[in-house]
């Protein structure tokens, strides 16, 4: 007689991540158990997952109760949750208020910290994104069929660090630069917002740059573009959106690849200078 397979916990966001991360664990023979945070994420494909739930954000005791249930010992993080859901007016449970009461912040890392720390408590593991999501990171240079000249890489380079440092600072992990000048700055409203902020803003031929925070953390921490992010910076008018190779995932990539083409966007991974 076989045994069971091992049930992992998915606590989902919205978009296309948290489906790829079941579907690559199921691939390596685990089954799933997921947790939607929101409407929009319960959209799994047929036989993907065993059991699914959606559960507020903040209502944390339901959703560690519900993973006891299921047998749950090791959880991931996929997929987008907007932060601003925090200042709708969500009900919140006991747990999730003794977090605000003492966070010092609701800066992301603060929040995820603390959600990890409450999980690791209560004798759940945290998996790496990377255990199935790895073959998403990007690589470093050209993905597409424009380059960057010689024009270009000054201007990535700033782009590269002053993103560095806005992602350091625990702001935002996205900005649009133009002509040596940075345009828009990512905070709270997201990636796509930004982009469409900051075009507006330099016309046409600005410059996307989307990096990973200092001291990543592969659990929970990994940026992440798609389509929806290209197409941002296609209807912006945008010359290129550059991403930190090795650090960020590219969701659909061919499909990634192929819009940027058509577009006549360079679609680029770049590492700091002192890593090359």
């Amino acid at each position: 007689m076989s045994r069971p397979r091992e049930r992992i916990g998915l606590i989902a966001g919205t978009g296309s991540l948290a489906v790829e991360f079941a579907r690559g664990a199921r691939e390596n023979g685990y089954e799933i158990v997921a947790v939607a945070l929101s409407p929009g994420a319960c959209e799994f494909p047929e036989n993907l997952v065993t059991t699914s739930i959606q559960v507020s954000p903040a209502q944390p005791k339901k959703i560690l109760a519900f993973l006891k249930t299921e047998g749950v010992r090791r959880v991931g993080f996929a997929g987008k949750v907007e932060k601003n859901l925090l200042f709708q007016g969500l009900k919140f449970d006991l747990e999730a208020l003794r977090f605000i009461y003492r966070a010092k912040n609701m800066a992301d890392v603060t929040i995820m910290d603390a959600i990890i720390e409450f999980a690791e408590k209560n004798d759940l593991e945290i998996i790496p994104q990377t255990e199935f999501l790895g073959h998403l990171l990007a690589p470093e240079g050209t993905l597409g069929k424009k380059n960057l000249n010689d024009s270009d890489l000054d201007e990535v380079r700033y782009a590269f660090r002053m993103a560095r440092e806005v992602a350091r600072l625990d702001i935002g992990q996205t900005i649009v630069v133009k002509k040596g000048a940075v345009i828009a700055v990512e905070a709270i409203e997201g990636t796509d917002e930004t982009i469409r902020r900051g075009c507006a803003l330099a016309g046409k031929e600005a410059i996307v740059c989307k990096v990973a925070r200092p001291d990543q953390d592969p659990r929970y921490d990994i940026p992440a573009v798609g389509p929806g992010t290209l197409q941002a910076a296609r209807e912006g008018g945008a010359s290129a959106l550059i991403v930190e190779a090795g650090a960020t995932f590219l969701v659909d990539k061919d499909t990634l690849v192929r819009d940027a083409d058509a577009a006549g966007i360079i679609l680029a991974g770049w590492r700091s200078d002192e890593e090359k």
